[in-house]
């Protein structure tokens, strides 16, 4: 029983042990220092607190004297700023002072490559344990001018002469006289043939044509054996090779064979029929019959006319009526009178 105990305790124990002696081993070693420096921050132009758009785009370098030590794309992730410009590991440089460039224009911050004090300085004896992140806003004064490019230097020419064979003919065809060179389809010299003989010079201008091939063509046959071009280059018994010179038939143009002209057709003029003129047909007005007038003498128009008050001579109209009406009064009582009698 006390063995089984025993055992027990050690295999509690040995794993103890042997963890404590790894945590040892890693605290004897150092950690991994990695020196460097990543920035990020807003581009402006000098006097403005406010990131401008006017960069985007262009490469900012960051400098150690004359070398460029980091680079990054100013608006790659958001307009009017940068960021992930690393500069590091490089011992050497370490405490340097750290310009920005955009093209030909510098920055107005710098910053010292390294970890600082409290003070701003460099701290020469602090560890890296990993990269220093550094926030850092970059004023300019313009916007850079584009780099010119510059233009390529001239290049001498060259002069080459020799001989030539067209097939198993040692001389250029009959009426021939004049070979052509060429680099890369484009026209850099021209010279003479004189039966198997030919000189040239190659003049294609810069230097950016050094080492190129030059072929040669004559009488649209291009050759076989092509030259490298080297500026003020002067070669004798150059030998052009070209395929056999087939010359061009020609081929007969068949006389115009003159076409019989049409003869002319008379087309007869249609009967002309003429056109019956319709009469005009008369028309009468009926004339308007007049209507008699008739007048009339009956007495009750001439009495109507009376009471109406017409043309009288008397005047009165009604009130004649009345005064004969009530002059008649007395009559009409006298006869009732001696009625009653």
């Amino acid at each position: 029983m006390k063995k089984i105990l025993q055992l027990i305790l050690l295999m509690m124990v040995v794993p103890v042990a042997i963890a404590n002696s790894h945590a040892d081993e890693i605290n004897a070693q150092d950690i991994p220092e990695l020196h460097m420096l990543v920035y990020q921050g807003d581009v402006m132009m000098s006097g403005s607190f406010q990131k401008t758009s006017d960069l985007d785009g262009l490469l900012l370098e960051a400098k150690i004297g004359d070398t460029v030590v980091g680079s990054a794309r100013i608006g790659d992730f958001l307009t009017g700023r940068f960021s992930a410009l690393e500069i590091g590991p490089n011992v050497a440089l370490e405490g340097s002072t750290v310009t920005f460039w955009v093209g030909d224009q510098k920055a107005l911050e710098t910053d010292i490559f390294g970890p600082l004090t409290v003070q701003g300085e460099y701290c020469k004896g602090c560890t890296w344990s990993l990269p220093i992140s550094r926030s850092l806003n970059l004023h300019f004064n313009s916007v850079p001018l584009p780099t010119p490019t510059p233009a390529p230097a001239l290049a001498e020419p060259s002069f080459i002469t020799g001989t030539l064979i067209f097939g198993s003919i040692l001389a250029a065809p009959e009426g021939v006289n004049i070979i052509e060179a060429y680099i890369d389809n484009e026209l850099v010299g021209s010279g003479t043939v004189s039966g198997s003989n030919f000189s040239i010079t190659i003049d294609p201008g810069n230097e950016t044509y050094l080492g190129k091939k030059v072929s040669f063509k004559i009488a649209g046959y291009d050759s076989k054996t092509s030259y490298t071009f080297v500026e003020n280059d002067f070669i004798t018994e150059f030998k052009l090779f070209f395929p056999q010179y087939i010359p061009a038939t020609s081929t007969p143009t068949p006389a115009p064979v003159s076409s019989p002209v049409p003869t002319a057709t008379s087309i007869p003029e249609p009967t002309r029929t003429p056109t019956p003129v319709p009469e005009p047909t008369a028309t009468y007005t009926a004339t308007a019959t007049p209507t008699p007038i008739v007048l009339s003498t009956s007495s009750n128009e001439i009495m109507t006319e009376q009471s109406d008050g017409g043309c009288n001579s008397r005047g009165g109209g009604p009130a004649s009526v009345g005064l004969i009406l009530l002059s008649l009064v007395p009559v009409y009582l006298l006869n009732r009178k001696k009625r009653t009698g």
